[in-house]
């Protein structure tokens, strides 16, 4: 139940997101634009709003994983 108030503090920049290691209460950061239910909602934000800190529910950030990349490079076919 206490993973459910607590929220992992997001900075994202240059397109990936990181943890920052600081964490809050939900009572803190819930009427925050940066308050975010999933990471898809966050991956979505984050492409709205551009860089910039970001909330996230503590149980919700990938295992073993200390960056995400918010935006896939683009792989240019060359043609025959």
């Amino acid at each position: 139940m206490l993973a459910q108030r607590l929220f992992d503090e997001i900075r994202v920049y240059a397109g990936f997101a990181e943890r920052t290691g600081v964490q809050f209460e939900r009572d803190t950061v819930r009427r925050s634009g940066g308050c975010c239910r999933s990471l898809t909602e966050l991956v979505r934000k984050a492409r709205d709003a551009g860089d910039g800190y970001f909330y996230l529910p503590l149980n919700l950030w990938p295992a073993d994983t200390e960056r995400v990349a918010l935006q896939k490079t683009w792989v240019v076919a060359s043609s025959f």
